[in-house]
């Protein structure tokens, strides 16, 4: 039988993730559109969950 080498497992170039990490305080701007892209679907979802709070607890008060 005929053992070929094994190939050494490649990294797909960026370690994951990098870009999910909100931009430092020294740094304003973003590394790339992902990351610019990711900081504002964060915000717009934690900004939901408060109105929905918010729209929950109004209709438990309008009920009692």
């Amino acid at each position: 039988m005929s053992e070929e080498p094994k190939k050494p497992k490649r990294l797909l170039g960026i370690p994951p993730f990098y870009w999910a990490v909100p931009p430092t305080p020294r740094r304003k701007e973003f590394v790339n559109g992902q990351q610019k892209r990711f900081y504002f679907v964060m915000t717009a979802l934690k900004v939901a969950k408060v109105v929905v709070i918010a729209a929950v607890a109004l209709m438990i008060i309008g009920v009692l």
